[in-house]
Parts: C-alpha cells; sequence; structure tokens
C-alpha cells in the first residue's frame, strides 16, 4: 500500500490522468441539544457549511495537482499529499448535518430519504448522461446500476462512470443506515458504534488489499469508509449533549485543540509510520474531522462563515461534480502554461486562476438549474405524500359508521 493512495485513483485512471495520492461528496445541513430541541432547528449551521467550502477547495487544488500534474507550490506541500482527503471530510459533513437536519429520521426515514435523492441524483444522473453521450457505452448492466447508485458494490465499477463520482457511490448507501444508526441516541451507544465501524472499516481496508492487490477498491468501497461518517455521528451525539450548555464553550476549545493538533501531527513526518497497511494515519484524520465538525458546529469561525464561505459551501456539489472535467478540458491551456512559467508555484497558480472562474460559473448554473429545482421537486413530494394520509383521529373517536 503506497502512502497518499487513498481512494482518488480509479477516478484518475479512468480518466487517463496517471498517477494518484490521496482519496478525493457533499450533504446539507443546518442546531439542537436533546429530544426537546428538535423544532428549533432552522436553518444551516454556519460553519459547517464553511467547511463543505474547504472541503470543495482541497480536492480541487490536489486535482488540479494530479490531473495535469502541475508542481504545487514549495510552501504548500499538502496540496499534493494530503489535499484529497477534501472527501473524507466531506463524509464527516454528511453524517454530521444529515443527523443535525434530520431529527426525524430514525422513526420516519421516508421524507428523509426523499430529500437525499432528490438532493444528490438530478445532478448525478445529468452528468451521467454526458458522460454516455460523449463516451463510449458501457452496458445495460453498468448504467442500471449507476442510476441505481449501486455501483460501489461491483469492484470493477466503484469508480463510477462520472469522473471522481465514487463518493457518491459511497455516500447514497450510506444515507440508508443512517437512519439506524441514529436510533443510538446516547453517546456511549454511539461511542460503541464508532469503535466498531472504526474496526470494520481497517479490517475491511487490510483483507481487501490483500485480496486484490494493485485494486483501488480498498480505497473506495462503503465499507472501508465507513468510520469517517461514523466518528461524525459521535460527534454530533456529543454536540447535541453540550450545545447550549455551560460545557458548549469548553467543549468547543477541546475539539478545536483536537483537531489542530492532531492534524499537525499526522500533516509531519512524524506520522509516516502510520502509512502502512490499512491506513492508521487515514482513521485518525477521521478523528480531526468530527472534530472539526463540532468546532465549527459549536463555535463558527469568521472565516468559515462569512458570505464566500457559505456560497461556495451551498455549491459545494456541484463544484464537486463539475470540477474534474473542467480540469480536464483545460489541459492543454495548463500544457501552454508550463511551457511558459515552467514548473512550479507561478504555474500552479496561473492554472487555478484560469480553472477557478469558470468553475464557479458552472457551479452556480448547476445550483440553480438543477440542485434548486430538484430540491423543491423533493419537497413537493413530501408534502402531497402527507396530505394523502390520514388525519389522525381525535380522543374518544374511532373509525367506521
Amino acid at each position: 500500500m503506497r502512502r497518499g493512495h487513498h481512494g482518488i485513483a480509479m477516478p484518475l485512471r479512468a480518466a487517463g490522468a496517471g498517477r494518484s495520492q490521496r482519496g478525493a461528496t457533499c450533504s446539507i445541513g443546518g442546531r439542537r441539544r436533546g429530544d426537546g430541541m428538535a423544532q428549533d432547528r432552522q436553518g444551516l449551521l454556519p460553519g459547517l457549511h464553511g467547511l463543505r467550502a474547504m472541503a470543495a477547495m482541497m480536492v480541487l487544488l490536489f486535482h488540479l495537482h494530479a490531473i495535469p500534474h502541475l508542481a504545487v507550490p514549495a510552501a504548500l506541500p499538502w496540496i499534493a499529499s494530503h489535499f484529497g482527503l477534501g472527501v473524507h471530510l466531506f463524509f464527516a459533513l454528511s453524517a454530521f448535518s444529515l443527523a443535525w437536519a434530520n431529527p426525524q429520521a430514525a422513526r420516519q426515514p421516508g421524507p428523509y430519504l426523499v430529500k437525499r435523492v432528490f438532493r444528490i441524483a438530478p445532478l448525478y444522473w445529468l452528468m451521467t448522461l454526458l458522460i454516455l453521450g460523449i463516451g463510449a457505452w458501457p452496458g445495460l448492466a453498468r448504467v442500471a446500476a449507476e442510476f441505481a447508485f449501486v455501483f460501489n458494490f461491483v469492484p470493477g465499477w466503484q469508480g463510477g462512470l462520472v469522473p471522481a463520482g465514487w463518493t457518491v457511490g459511497v455516500e447514497m448507501p450510506f444515507y440508508l443506515l443512517l437512519p439506524l444508526l441514529l436510533r443510538l441516541r446516547s453517546v456511549a451507544g454511539m461511542a460503541g458504534a464508532t469503535l466498531l465501524a472504526t474496526l470494520i472499516s481497517w479490517a475491511a481496508r487490510l483483507w481487501l488489499e490483500a485480496a486484490m492487490p494493485g485494486s483501488d477498491y480498498p480505497q473506495t468501497a462503503l465499507v472501508t469508509n465507513l468510520f469517517a461518517f461514523v466518528l461524525a455521528l459521535l460527534a454530533f451525539r456529543l454536540f447535541e449533549r453540550v450545545r447550549g450548555s455551560a460545557r458548549e464553550g469548553m467543549a468547543a476549545g477541546l475539539a478545536a485543540g483536537l483537531a489542530l493538533g492532531l492534524g499537525a501531527y499526522l500533516l509531519s513526518p512524524l506520522a509516516a509510520p502510520l502509512a502502512g497497511p490499512g491506513n492508521p494515519d487515514l482513521l485518525l484524520f477521521g478523528v480531526v474531522f468530527a472534530a472539526l465538525c463540532l468546532w465549527q458546529a459549536l463555535r463558527p469561525s469568521w472565516l468559515l462563515r462569512c458570505r464566500a464561505a457559505l456560497w461556495l459551501g451551498e455549491r459545494s456539489y456541484s463544484i464537486y461534480l463539475f470540477h474534474f472535467l473542467l480540469i480536464l478540458a483545460l489541459r492543454p491551456a495548463y500544457a501552454r502554461i508550463v511551457g511558459t512559467f515552467g514548473q512550479g508555484g507561478a504555474a500552479y497558480l496561473a492554472a487555478l486562476a484560469i480553472t477557478l472562474p469558470p468553475l464557479l460559473v458552472l457551479a452556480a448554473l448547476g445550483y440553480r438549474l438543477v440542485e434548486r429545482p430538484g430540491m423543491a421537486l423533493g419537497r413537493r413530494l413530501i408534502a402531497w405524500r402527507a396530505a394523502r394520509r390520514p388525519a389522525p383521529l381525535g380522543p374518544g373517536l374511532r373509525p367506521g359508521p
């Protein structure tokens, strides 16, 4: 197992981009402490939206290096070695924010699942149709698996037809698991589930690495990434307990210290021995991302709750799905930039300067024309289903004549 080979290799190889390092989706979010605060969950948690923006930029910067083979600025080597882990930050954000935004999902999963499908599927299906229109026909079974979001369970198909779409194949099946996990309402219960999920992810990665040498499946399978989601659910249960209490500030400080301290250690050469079989370093990054979610949910930083960060966070799904194809399309322009500046920080920054504006335009259009209408359609379907349900009978009333 090579250091830094965390799940992005399959999309890169499928696109002909060659070498890869660390893996590179998204979610929606929204506040609470205890059962009695479900009605208080109005709107988003701004710190989480800002973290989505950060995750999207991490993945963009990583792929701007990995796809056209641009050297990163010498002062920022982590772009090449670790920014692909932005996808695992996305996984953590999905779990935390969905637990926040769907307090009834454990008892009534229907509306939550409808919202998820209409939030994620329309843009992904549109991108799939685009790929099918410009590429070779992959076969009916492959297309059916893509539209049903079960391609993650078929080794060889896990990368998805959409470049970098493997993460959607991980997230969509997790959405089915979330209502079951949310039945664990205590911190102790969720801590037990977190320990079990982490052990399962580590053991599955070890087994798959041995059983499928040279394959990307050990990095892209749902089971090997489950730890990132469940660690964030543990952070959410802690958030519920401390939010609005005298312990809130202390909890935010401890979460910040854990995220920054452990993150700095994992980015340093001291953590190199952890990048062995099963990637224990990746499991520890799951702790970092869960702590980041808890910290920013309790005490959002100014930078992550500013208007620009919120705008980017709301459109991070479109940014994610469009960025890979845009970078592929701009490779001739990147080659001319390298021919002018040579490899190095100047060329990388120039490439970023010509990539970001069209990407933001595409993201704005994708959000406006596909994501928002999809979400609105999901809400209408939920309202229609609710209107068809019979009203509950009052006390002392019974059905029938």
